[in-house]
Parts: structure tokens; C-alpha cells; sequence
């Protein structure tokens, strides 16, 4: 192998890493983001349910759920 071969070796090396690393934090990012959206909803049913001046429940059926 020549410097050139060498280069272009490492050169490859280094971009398979630099793309398996992207998908390994777009593939966080979105699993982050599923849970993110989920603790909100959790959060929001919380809200409602703990509002004692107004009753809900009578005119949200998804609040049971």
C-alpha cells in the first residue's frame, strides 16, 4: 500500500464511523422524544384530574382511560 491507499483507508475508516455515530444519536433523539411526548400527556391527564373547581370527567371520556 501506498501513502495514498493508506489515506483513503482512514479516510473511510473514520467517515463508517462518523455515520454509524450520527444514526446511534438520530436514533436517541428519537426515542427521547417518544418518551418526551409521553410524559407530557401524563402530565396533562395529572393537571386535569387534580383540578377540583371544575369536573372533567363528566365531559372527558379519554380522561378514564
Amino acid at each position: 500500500m501506498n501513502e495514498a491507499e493508506k489515506k483513503l483507508c482512514k479516510r473511510r475508516k473514520h467517515i463508517k464511523q462518523a455515520t454509524d455515530v450520527n444514526r446511534k444519536h438520530a436514533d436517541m433523539m428519537k426515542t427521547e422524544s417518544i418518551a418526551r411526548h409521553e410524559r407530557s400527556r401524563i402530565q396533562v391527564r395529572s393537571e386535569v384530574l387534580d383540578n377540583r373547581q371544575i369536573d372533567y370527567k363528566s365531559h372527558m371520556n379519554w380522561l378514564e382511560n
